[in-house]
């Protein structure tokens, strides 16, 4: 019987290990999703960089003769690493030699967030049955544990990008 309780509970915690790491995979946005972002000024097109193309992003004008293939211009709250790596994924995938930073902006954003009430039920070793033939059986006992929700201020940092991608003239 224990052998059988055992099992049944592996199985569930394989479920719910899959189940986490399946939400972790979908449930977070990727570079590759940035792409809807990105507005091309011209109708040529350019074949991608690899993966591993070291693409420059400045700050300003190169003084190298260039032309603008497109623009990249979005807000997002995932931080600086995320903004720089979604300029460089979409400045390969478009064909760019460079890219950029037109502008940025940052703010703070604070939201109330509230958790809602619920119960909890926690279970208590419940008393011992002994039946005619001598066999034992436990039982279980679930309490009610009543948790109240709250609320809480949560304050984000959303930062905007306008990014330039550009093409060097030969």
């Amino acid at each position: 019987m224990i052998q059988k309780y055992s099992k049944s509970l592996l199985r569930a915690c394989w479920a719910g290990a899959f189940g986490l790491l399946t939400l972790g995979l979908t449930g977070c946005a990727s570079v590759g999703s940035t792409s809807i972002y990105y507005f091309p000024s011209t109708t040529n097109l350019y074949p991608p960089k690899p993966k591993n193309a070291p693409i420059p992003i400045l700050g300003k004008s190169p003084d190298r003769p260039y032309k603008s293939i497109g623009n990249l211009t979005f807000s997002s709250t995932r931080g600086w690493p995320f903004l720089r790596d979604s300029i460089l994924y979409n400045a390969r995938v478009n064909g760019a030699d460079a890219a950029i930073l037109r502008e940025t902006n940052s703010r703070q954003q604070t939201r109330l967030v509230t958790v809602p009430p619920r119960f909890n039920y926690i279970p208590v070793p419940g008393p011992v049955y002994r039946n005619k033939k001598g066999e034992v059986y436990y039982g279980t006992t679930y309490i009610p544990d009543f948790q109240p929700g709250y609320v809480f201020p949560s304050t984000w940092t959303i930062t905007s990008i306008d990014a330039e991608m550009i093409v060097f003239k030969k």
